[in-house]
Formats: structure tokens, sequence, C-alpha cells
């Protein structure tokens, strides 16, 4: 080796290591990078620093740079320095003694087996890891596991061949002695290893859930010593196995979540270590609920979150605190459960804790009652006068902090039932009008306009008559209030101006001028905030009044906004990009004076990376350890993704309003746009989507009026820059959805598609019939049922717009796989719809009997799922249909075998049928009996069980005559059911059954 060059590139190093300032840095890793490791021999010369240095610095950084370096030259070095390297490696990095440099060096091996493993070119490494992971020595154990982590994680699938040995050498370091390193890094190596354990290789999910204990047991120890980066590192480890499609924590889970909340509930404990078992909880029921419920401990779960949610919070909103966290569970299970199982138990609870004398109770319920009702609007719809009438007993509490937790939830109903509270605005104005009047506090303000802005959004013209006292106080507020509450202030009068329009003149001058003032503010980040919210509520006055009362305001709030856009706030930006498109939709074509000025602003903003390089530098001035993950070599910034989506909307926005005297800068932005069809963020991609569509749809409309004619054949005359653009932009969005994974922004894809073709016709997708036919195929069958899921009830105008392309792909023409596609989403849009499927019930009822007929038994099975729930939840008289559906289902108890789980789906809608009709005297019973229990109980598709089970209980219940003959049957298929493990079956179901035997 070259010792000079050695000696140079460490006293390089060194100089990086101890630099004290930027400049010194960027100048040391510009030399480092053109004269150092430009070449293949700085990978031996890093070798020989990172061993022999004495300063642990120095070695630890050789060892951060040397593994950025064996990607490159590794496979460049003769196999006899290789080998040298390997040797020298496993021998020094036993003899380190300081730990961010062993991790560097581990680090380094991995990186080395990362290309070696593969070729079989290090066939001692596991042996020497195995060696260590067995050792007497501590630090040699701990070598062992660290490393076989790191190579878990970039040679997995060659180590996995090892699974067996080393499950065994895990279980054996999961008890270490003397180490809770080895213990906790062993957890993490299991977390890797889990993630190529299958769901059906059932003896490897028993091996790894008989662990989990052991496991649950590291994180204890770290919990009594208050070791709080090792639990955090635990509690990591089970968020991760909660993401896995293998149970691995199913047989586990109750216990794990008890455990959670007992650490959560504990006082004594650090808040963080509390936060990260309630987090875990927050993991638990997004990604559990099915298990949550099954294990039947939600309203215990609930009990307990909500006893946490009253002690007392940090100042600071940004903080987390094991109340905050612990209402964030709330609102996940709020979202994820079905409202019933949610809503009532905390809704009885609120109630109660409302008549406690301590006030950190009843805060703690207003706030509960808040979280929760994102998710159960619909459910709560008809109880809205008694979510008032507690809402105003807390509005009018002597507890400040019971008033302001009040004003969320009154905000949180507003947004989301913004009608049926604003029926309410007599109880509900005079009351946060008197806490605006009489009560200074900063934060109760905050809230209290908040609720404001929400309700008075919803009013309309009731708005009218509260005005002159709304606008004193609002105006008041933003003459004398604190900086933090003016923004709401501002953002309430917008509302009131929105719902008020012309009736707001007598108010307008005065707002107007406080506005000029708010949008020329710069000396703080409030003070920015304030400034946008003016920007926004300048564009909502200008649409409330016009252009023409607008019009003499318009020269100066533009220029604020473009100085606004000039600071380095992206929030400002945003805003920018807001208000001009309101204002191009308020002036249209008149508006066209800005754009070159509000065009480049777009260009620069389509032009930022969202990415940037992970500066060392920063790291080494602040004495920061590199023992890190160094593949995280990029960072996102979201203000500057945020910044995009909204850029991309104002385009197609100004586009449409401003029409031609758009044109000199379509090409541009649009060609920018296209590329924003690959951005990392779903949300840019789902607002470039609708921008590009809105260039078509408005050159469309731009052309001739003339109307066309269906069908791919006719003459459709289009103008050329209509055809210039659906080449620019249609090929590009089919090329975009061809990799397209997330639904919302498929489903965006899809309500853009059918705005547009209804306005340009065939000439839109005449030239891609072909590949948007596929793509449709896909995404309708990926996307309808998980919308529907979605919006349940609300999904009803939305399925008229899919139903008839669903059906389109359900004729003999079709392939199979387009015909189960079609009946199987739509018999999962029947179980997410629930009643509201009703006004389509006779198609869908043609659609399944058709389907059970079907010659492929695929299709039948989705068909008699599909019919089942269709009769479950459609309440209409079946009498004469019902003899077609049991002969048709009669056939598939016929088929020999259960392929496709047709015998289970039959067996389920046979007992929705039950259920769903059980209010007459249409289901023969000694025919269907018979044949329904002989096939009982289920073989396979256990999601079936709890309809079966239900139907079995309502029967002994309700309809003994009919069942009686058969009772001794029913106890073998509910004995033979009740000892299976995988029987899904309803705890009270259970309980019933089990009596019965």
């Amino acid at each position: 080796m070259d010792q000079q060059f050695i000696a140079n590139l460490k006293a390089q190093l060194e100089l990086l290591v101890f630099a004290t300032n930027t400049e010194a840095i960027k100048e040391v890793t510009s030399i480092l990078s053109n004269q150092f490791y430009s070449s293949k021999v700085c990978v031996p010369s890093l070798v020989e620093i990172s061993t022999t240095a004495s300063e642990w610095q120095i070695r630890q950084l050789a060892a951060v740079e040397l593994r950025k370096r064996i990607p490159k030259f590794w496979p460049e070095l003769d196999e006899q320095v290789r080998v040298s390297i390997r040797e020298h490696l496993l021998k020094q990095i036993l003899s380190e003694q300081d730990k961010l440099t062993r991790h560097g060096l581990a680090r380094v091996i991995s990186a080395i087996a990362k290309i070696d493993i593969p070729k079989n070119s290090w066939p001692n490494l596991l042996e020497f890891l195995y060696t260590c992971c067995n050792s007497q020595t501590v630090s040699h154990r701990e070598i062992g596991v660290f490393v076989l982590d790191s190579l878990l994680e970039s040679v997995s699938d060659s180590v996995i061949a090892h699974f067996g040995y080393l499950i065994d050498l895990f279980n054996k370091l999961l008890k270490d002695p003397e180490s809770i390193q080895v213990r906790v890094t062993t957890m993490e190596a299991l977390a890797k290893l889990g993630e190529w354990i299958e769901s059906d290789k059932k003896a490897d999910v028993a091996r790894f859930q008989s662990m989990v204990p052991d496991m649950a047991q590291v994180l204890e120890a770290c919990l009594a010593a208050g070791d709080e980066d090792n639990a955090s590192r635990c509690f990591e480890v089970f968020n991760i196995l909660l993401l896995l499609e293998a149970p691995l924590l199913n047989k586990h889970i109750a216990q794990l979540i008890d455990f959670s909340l007992t650490v959560g509930s504990n006082k004594d404990l650090d808040d963080n270590l509390r936060i990260m078992a309630l987090n875990f909880l927050v993991w638990t029921a997004s990604y559990k609920r099915s298990r949550l419920q099954k294990l039947k401990i939600v309203s215990s779960l609930i009990e307990r979150l909500m006893i946490i949610t009253t002690e007392e919070d940090p100042e600071d909103v940004d903080d987390d605190s094991p109340s905050r966290v612990s209402l964030r569970v709330l609102n996940v299970l709020s979202t994820n459960l079905p409202p019933a199982q949610v809503f009532p138990i905390v809704a009885n609870h609120v109630v109660q804790y409302m008549q406690n004398p301590d006030p950190m109770v009843r805060k703690g319920g207003m706030l509960c009652l808040a979280i929760t009702i994102e998710g159960s609007v619909d459910f709560v719809r008809n109880q809205v006068p008694e979510l008032v009438n507690l809402v105003v007993i807390g509005l009018q509490d002597p507890s400040k902090k019971v008033q302001r937790a009040s004003c969320m939830a009154l905000g949180c109903f507003a947004d989301e039932l913004s009608d049926e509270i604003a029926e309410y605005h007599a109880q509900l104005l005079p009351q946060i009008l008197n806490i605006l009047t009489n009560d200074t506090d900063v934060e109760i303000g905050k809230h209290a306009c908040n609720a404001l802005d929400a309700i008075l959004e919803g009013l309309g013209d009731k708005v009218i008559p509260y005005l002159p006292q709304l606008m004193q106080q609002l105006i008041a507020q933003l003459d004398n209030g604190s900086i933090i509450v003016k923004p709401m202030a501002l953002a309430a009068i917008g509302s009131a101006a929105h719902a008020a329009g012309k009736e707001f003149s007598p108010y307008f001058k005065e707002v107007m001028a406080r506005i000029g003032h708010a949008m020329s503010l710069a000396d703080s980040e409030e003070s920015y905030s304030l400034r946008g919210v003016a920007t926004d509520t300048a564009g909502t006055l200008a649409e409330a009044m016009g252009k023409e009362e607008f019009r003499p305001y318009l020269e100066d709030t533009m220029r604020l906004a473009f100085q606004g856009m000039s600071m380095n706030a992206s929030t400002l930006r945003d805003c920018g990009f807001c208000f001009f498109g309101v204002l191009s939709r308020v002036f249209g074509e008149e508006f066209s004076k800005y754009l070159s000025i509000i065009v480049p602003e777009l260009l620069k903003t389509f032009a930022m990376d969202e990415t940037s390089v992970t500066q060392e530098a920063t790291d080494l001035l602040e004495n920061k350890s590199m023992d890190e993950d160094e593949d995280n070599e990029f960072s996102v910034n979201t203000a500057i993704s945020n910044e995009m989506e909204v850029a991309a909307d104002c385009a197609g926005e100004i586009f449409a309003n401003t029409r031609s005297g758009f044109l000199p800068y379509v090409t541009e932005v649009v060609t920018q746009i296209v590329r924003l069809l690959n951005n990392y963020s779903d949300t840019v991609r789902k607002s470039a989507v609708s921008s590009l569509f809105t260039f078509v749809t408005t050159f469309a409309s731009m052309g001739s009026a003339e109307p066309w004619t269906p069908g791919l054949n006719t003459n459709q005359k289009i103008h050329e820059n209509v055809s210039q653009m659906i080449k620019l932009v249609i090929p590009a969005i089919l090329a975009m959805w061809e990799e397209e994974d997330e639904p919302m922004v498929v489903t965006r894809i899809l309500i853009e598609l059918r705005g547009a073709m209804s306005i340009v016709g065939p000439a839109l997708i005449a030239e891609n019939i072909t590949p948007l036919s596929e793509h449709l195929q896909r995404a309708t069958g990926d996307c309808v049922s998980e919308v529907s899921h979605v919006l349940g009830p609300d999904f009803v105008p939305y399925l008229q717009v899919f139903m008839p392309l669903l059906l389109s792909f359900y004729k003999p023409t079709c392939a199979l796989s387009e015909r189960s596609m079609s009946v199987g989403c739509l018999s999962e849009t029947t179980k997410n719809m629930g009643s509201s499927i009703t006004p389509f019930a006779e198609t869908l009822y043609q659609l399944f009997i058709t389907g059970m007929n079907d010659p492929e038994i695929e299709v039948k099975s989705n068909s008699s799922y599909g019919i089942g729930l269709l009769v479950y939840y459609v309440k209409i008289d079946w009498t004469s249909h019902l003899p077609a559906i049991l002969q048709c289902l009669a056939k598939l108890f016929e088929i020999s075998s259960n392929t496709s789980n047709i015998i289970d789906n039959a067996c389920g809608a046979v007992a929705r049928i039950i259920m769903g009709a059980s209010s007459t005297n249409i289901i023969p019973y000694n025919e269907v009996l018979p044949v329904w229990l002989a096939n009982l109980p289920l073989k396979a598709d256990h999601q079936e069980d709890e309809p079966v089970y239900d139907c079995l209980v309502g029967l002994i219940e309700h309809n003994q005559p009919a069942i009686q003959p058969f009772i001794e049957r029913v106890k073998e298929v509910v004995k033979q059911a009740i000892s299976n493990p995988d029987t899904e079956m309803s705890e009270g179901a259970r309980l019933k059954l089990a009596s019965l035997i």
C-alpha cells in the first residue's frame, strides 16, 4: 500500500473531524472527493485508517466513508487484496473498543457481504458470526448479532436459507444474561426475519409466536431501567411486526395491548416511555382492527384510553403527551372500526365525565367526543340535538380548560356536520360570542374563533342577523387580540363574508383595510401565518363581493401576494397560488395581465427538487455521531411537495379562467406538469392529473361548439390545439397509471377521465382505447370496492358512474378474470354500502343470478356471495325471487369440491338469506336446512363463519319448529366449529351455541 497516500488521506480526515466551520468542511470534502475517493486505492487505505488510527473519531469516520466506497470499488480490487481485507476486518472488529466504530466496521462487513455472499465468495463469514454470537465475551456477541442484523437487511435472501438455525440462535440471544444490546439487536434481527415468513407456513409462524413473550420481556427490561433508546427500538420492532402479512403477533396481541395500556397509564414512568407504548396502540388500531373486533376488547380499550385523556397536557401544542396520543388512538379506532363499536361507548362515558367535579375529567370527556366524530358522522347524524346539548353545557362550564375543549368539539362537529350544526345557531353562536366578549385567554379565543369559522361556513343567509355583533367581536380580536388568535378571527370573517354574500358590504372596507395591513407583515413566524390567512381571506372577499367591488383593492393585494411569495415561507407561496386561482375566477380573462409574473412562479415551483442530499457537514459541526443507516442519503421536503400540489391546481384553474390569455405559456407549463405525474407524492400526482385534464377540457371548450357523437369511428373534428394536448397528456397519464398503486390517485384519474370524455368525446380516447380498457378493468376492480368501503352510503352517486363500466366486463365474450372481477367487485360493494345499495337491487339481482349459472366456479362463488348480501341488506319483498335464488344455490351444493370457496360462500349466502327474510314465512326450511347443515362447518373461508353461526343462533332462538328436527346435526356442527381455532364466531354466538352442546 502507498503509505504516503494513507498518511495524506488520514490528515484530511483529521481536518474534517476537527473542523470548526462549514467552509473548512466543504473544502476538505472537495479534496477527499476529487483526490482520494476517485480511486480504488481508497478502499484498502480506509481499511487501514479505520482499524489503526489512534483517535476513535477518525476511525469511525473512516469506517463510514469506507462503507460508501465498497459498492463502487470492491469488485475492482484484486482477489488477494479482497481476501486480506476480509480477514483483517473480522480480526479487527473483535478488538475494536469504541462502540460506534464497531458499528461502522459491521456495516462495512455487511456492504461487502451484500456483494460476496450471493457469489459464495465469503463462505466463512456466517460461521464467524455464529461463533461470535455463541462467544463467552459480551462484545463479541454484540458484534455477531449486529452484523447478522445488518446482513438480514442487505442480503436476507441468501441468509434466509439458514432460517432454522437463525431462529434457534435468536431464541437463545433474546435471553442474553449480560447485554441488553444483544437482546434488543436480536429483536431487530427477528423483525427482519419475520418479513420472510409466509402466512401459510404455520410451523414457522408458531415458532416465531413462541418467542414473542421473550421479546416482550426485553421491552419490559428496557422500561424498568428507564432505557428510552432501547425501549424505542423494541416498540419499533413490534410496530413492524404488526404490518406483516403473517400473523406473528396475533396469538399474543391481547397481552401486548394490555401491557401497552398498563405502561401508557403509569404516571410514575417517564412520559416518553408512556408515549411509545400508546403509539403501539395507534399502529394496532390501524393494522389489526379485525383482531381487535374478534378479541372483544374495544370497549375496555376505549374506557382505559379515556382515563388517560384526563391528564394535563404540555402548553406547546406540538409536543406529544400521553393524553394526546390516547386521543390519537381513539381517533384511529373511530375511523377504522364500525362507528357503533366506538362512538356510543365514548358518548356514554362523556355524559358521566361531564358530571364529574374534576374539570380535567370534563376536559378529557369533551376532547374524546371531538376526536371520535370523524369516523362516526353518519352514525351520529340523528343524535345531533344530544351532542349540541353536551357542547352547550361545556361552553358554559366555569373551567377555561373545559370551555376550550368544548370549542374544539364544536369545531369538529361543525366541520363534519355543517348543515346539521348550523340549524342550532341560536343556541351556539351566542355562547361563542359570549366567550369572545368576556374571556381573554389566548387558547380559548383561538378555538372559539375556529368553532365560529366552522359554523359560519354552513350558515348561509342565516348569518345576517348576527353580523353586527359578529363583526364587532372579530374586528376587536383583529385589532387587540393575540397574534395567535388573529388568523382564526380573520378566517371566521372570511366565512361570514362567504355566507352573507353582498350583505357583507357594510363591513367590506374596514375589513380590507385590516387585510392590507396583515398582508404587509413580515417580522415573525406568527406574522407569516396571519399574512397567509389574510391572503386567503382577501380571495374569499373578492368572490363574495364581486369584481367591481374588489377592483379598487386588486393591484395592492396582488402586489402584496407577490411580495409574500418572495419571502422564505412556503406557506405564503401556497396562499399566493390559491389567491391567484380565486382571482382568476373572479376576473376571468381580464386577469391575463398578471400571467407574465405568475407563470414564472409556477415554473419555479415545478422545477424544485423535494429531495436534498444529507449534509454530513452539519452532523460533524454539531458533533453528532454517524452511527446510523447511511443508506438514507436523502430526505424529502414535504413543504415543497405541498407547494407543487397547490401550484398544479392553480395552473389548471388559471388557464380555465383566462383561456386565450394563457396560450403563450401552455406548452411549457403542461410539459412541467406532465413531469409531476412521476412525483413521489400521491397528492402531487393527483393534482397533476386534475390539472392536465383541465387543460384538455378547457381547450375543447374553446373550440367548436359542435356536439360530438358516440362511437370510435365517427369523423369527429377537433381543433389542432385539442389534438396536440390529447397527444401530450393522455399517453403520459396512461403510462403513469400503469405503475400507480395509490387508490386515491387512480380514483382521481377515473373521475377526471369520465368528466373529460363527456366534454371532449371519443377523440379523447380513440388512439389509446386498448391500454385504457386494460387500465379500467384493473383499476375499477381495485378501486371501486375500496372507495365504497370508505364512503359507504355516500357512494351511491359514484356507483351510478361505475356500474355500467363494471357490468360491461360481465359478458359471454369477456375473459374469466374480467367476469370474476365484475361480480366480485359488485359483491364487495354491496357489502360495503349495506341498505343504500337498494336502488341497484334489480340490476345486481340479474347479475348475480346469471353469475351463479356461469360455467366457471370462481364466478359462481363470487355470485353466491353477492346474492346473499343483496337479500340480507335490501328490505324488499323477495317472495317472487326466492325460488330462483334457492334453485341456483342448490346447484352449487352439488359441486363436489370447495374450489374458490364455492361451498363456503353458498353456506354464507343461505345464512344471510335466512336472516334477511326472517320476518316472513317464505323460506322452505324443510328443503333448505338439510342441505345447508350437511355442508357445515365451513372448510376454508372463515370470513363467512360469523353470518352462518349468527343465523344458527337466530333459528334456535326464534324459529324452534324449523330447526328442531335437525338439532342433533346442529350440535355436531357447533361442536366441530367451536373446537376449530380458525373459526371466526361472534362472542355472543359462541356463548349461546356452547350452551347448546
